[in-house]
């Protein structure tokens, strides 16, 4: 009679059979068939134990075993904190920001990441680098295509201030035609016409040109984006006063002004000047009429044009001499409407260009931007804007002056948190990354608007 442990056993021997077969291909193998893949694993992780036994030994040994940051002119961060450091006479000395550490190895350097582990046993030396300078750099070009708007922003308290913002947005400019009556600080008033700052040279002006609505209060850097034009004045007659040809039978006088008459046509008026007859457009007349020197010429008669026949008009000499410049309008322009809610009027034009562009845009309060607060190293002028705002990515080097000059001024690394860095030279420009001769060029009356930051001199950085 076969016991239970008996029967225990054949089936272990059937199965260890089943398994050699399967295994080995030899069901009468003495050999255990897991035998081989025991003793490997074992043997496998006594080794592996070995190893991590080794390295652990190592690492208290030596700390540390990373050498690449030794490199020359590398920049190093450290990787628990992001410090970064480069390496001066076997020191870690901190740099200050980007700026400092690409002058101070010459170039843009390659970064390596270290860990702290690394560098605990490197002496560490006092900090290096231009307080104030920036910590990234703006992309070679990144100031192509860009517009700078000049506005005239509400002043915290009272009056107009001006906010600029550069950015790529395409102008939206108004009515060609149409023309902005504003007011300077010192209470000058202008006539705002095709890019150009005309200047109302005496009281009278206004109002004779039907200039009679309130004019838009507006900072003196707002105006100094737009091109002088003439003076808006009584109309130069030389010899005003003098006596004149004989006109249709009556004694004339130099500075008389002349209407002739036409059915079906528009009337013509004429001014008589020493050389003949001038005629006059719509602003002409108006200044000319409302000149109180044309009534000294009319003595107690009424200041109005006197009729001329076409007969006389054809007897008599015409000046060849223009009584307005071409930059002043023929007719009197209508004046723009008061810009929308929220919006307050801007100028907007290129960096370099000095034509510039009469538009409704912007905020009416001061914009927000990291150049309006007080920074280390930044510096404001009485020129600088109230707020800077500046698209993201926009910025790079620009040579102060104009598409009109032959050459330009003093180089600027400016960057898009609205700071321009005077760079002393084009080797520094180029230590930086910047080709100085593709330095865009930016009209200084735009350039003064922005806060001036730290020289960017690698002597200064090595201090």
């Amino acid at each position: 009679m076969q016991t239970r442990r008996d029967q225990v056993q054949a089936q272990s021997y059937v199965l260890g059979r089943l398994t050699s077969a399967l295994v080995m291909a030899e069901p009468e193998a003495l050999e255990n068939p897991h035998r081989r893949i025991v003793v490997g694993t074992v043997v496998g992780v006594l080794l592996a134990g070995l190893v991590v036994a080794g390295f652990t030994v190592y690492g208290f040994l030596r700390p540390g075993g990373d050498t690449a940051w030794r490199k020359p002119r590398t920049l190093i961060v450290e990787k628990d904190t992001g410090a970064r450091y480069v390496l001066v006479a076997g020191a870690l000395r901190p740099v200050l920001n980007y700026a400092s550490a690409v002058l101070l190895l010459g170039g843009r350097p390659p970064m390596t990441s270290v860990s702290s582990a690394s560098l605990r046993s490197v002496p560490r030396g006092l900090p290096l680098g231009i307080v104030g300078a920036p910590d990234t750099l703006p992309p070679a070009g990144g100031l192509t295509g860009t517009w700078w708007s000049v506005c005239a922003a509400a002043g915290a308290t009272g009056g107009t201030v001006p906010a600029l913002a550069v950015d790529r947005r395409p102008a939206r400019p108004e009515d060609d035609d149409g023309a902005l009556l504003v007011r300077g600080p010192d209470e000058q008033q202008y006539l705002v016409w095709h890019g150009r700052r005309l200047r109302l040279a005496r009281p009278w002006v206004a109002p004779v040109l039907g200039l009679d609505g309130p004019a838009v209060d507006v900072p003196a850097a707002w105006l100094n984006q737009l091109l002088p034009g003439p003076d808006l004045d009584g109309l130069p007659v030389d010899g005003r006063g003098e006596p004149g040809p004989a006109i249709d039978g009556t004694a004339s006088r130099i500075g008389q002004v002349y209407v002739t008459r036409v059915a079906g046509t528009p009337d013509r008026h004429y001014l008589l000047r020493r050389d003949g007859l001038s005629p006059l457009g719509a602003t002409a007349l108006a200044l000319a009429l409302g000149d109180p020197a044309t009534a000294t010429v009319y003595g107690t008669a009424r200041v109005e044009p006197i009729p001329l026949t076409p007969g006389a008009l054809s007897q008599l000499p015409h000046s060849t001499r223009p009584v307005l410049p071409d930059d002043v309008p023929a007719a009197q322009p209508a004046l723009l409407p008061p810009p929308a809610t929220g919006a307050t009027w801007c100028v907007r034009r290129r960096g370099e260009i000095a034509a510039a562009t009469l538009t409704a845009d912007g905020p009416a309060a001061p914009m927000p931007s990291a150049a309006t607060g007080t920074a280390l190293g930044i510096t404001r002028t009485a020129q600088t804007a109230a707020a800077v705002r500046m698209a993201a990515g926009v910025g790079g080097l620009v040579r102060l002056g104009r598409a009109e000059q032959a050459n330009g001024g003093a180089l600027f690394l400016v960057t898009d948190a609205g700071v321009k860095f005077p760079v002393p030279s084009a080797d520094v420009a180029k230590a930086l990354g910047y080709n100085a001769t593709a330095a865009g060029l930016v009209a200084p009356a735009l350039l003064d608007l922005l806060p001036t930051g730290s020289v960017l001199d690698p002597a200064e950085a090595r201090r």
